[in-house]
């Protein structure tokens, strides 16, 4: 730690930080070497390791954060631009979804493009040894977040269309015989009738 203080954290420490973290290094590694160091329990170890951590992590994290950053921005700029051309898309398989669904992403879109800008120029005038006003984690969140909340529509299946109606009302089905009409109630029935249709046929009688 004390190396990266004077070289990759040079610019990410502020000067009270480092002449703390020195002192409390020194003091640690004299400890540590010292009769009472080499015989300390493990919580006296973690104690004196958390003290250090304490001025150190936020002098690294300072670091990390810069480094990520430009790649976490590029992460959520790549996911507004698929989601804003999708939902400005005249593409037919785009053609089902609703119009007030497409500009309710267009909406987050602009929200989010904005909330990015406004944060990325605010951390362009903040120094680099002070904590930054966003972090990487933030912007993996908001473009998680415009992908669960845009992906569900823009993927969303278009409808089944209906089965189409066959033959014309009325007709009957090729294929099939018309049904005969039936006789009205109390009409005589023809097929009881003889050939001339006077009557039933007298039966032989033996």
């Amino acid at each position: 730690m004390r190396g990266k203080l004077d070289s990759r954290y040079a610019a990410f420490s502020q000067a009270q930080e480092k002449e703390a973290l020195l002192a409390l290094l020194s003091q640690a590694e004299d400890w540590l070497y010292s009769e009472e160091g080499e015989d300390a329990s493990k919580s006296a170890y973690v104690e004196r390791l958390d003290a250090a951590k304490k001025i150190g992590d936020p002098i690294s994290a300072r670091y990390i954060e810069t480094e990520n950053r430009s790649a976490a921005a590029a992460q959520l700029r790549d996911a507004l631009n698929t989601y804003a051309s999708q939902a400005t898309s005249e593409d037919e398989k785009y053609a089902h979804i609703e119009a007030k669904d497409k500009q309710a992403i267009v909406e987050k879109v602009a929200t989010l493009q904005k909330w990015l800008d406004d944060a990325i120029a605010k951390q362009s005038e903040r120094p680099k040894n002070v904590d930054p006003v966003f972090t990487c984690a933030e912007v993996l969140k908001r473009r998680d977040e415009l992908t669960y909340f845009a992906m569900p529509i823009m993927n969303r299946p278009k409808p089944k269309p209906k089965p189409a109606e066959t033959g014309t009302p009325g007709a009957g089905t090729p294929g099939t015989e018309t049904p005969k009409a039936q006789p009205e109630p109390g009409a005589a029935d023809p097929s009881a009738q003889g050939e001339s249709g006077e009557g039933p046929t007298e039966m032989d009688v033996d």
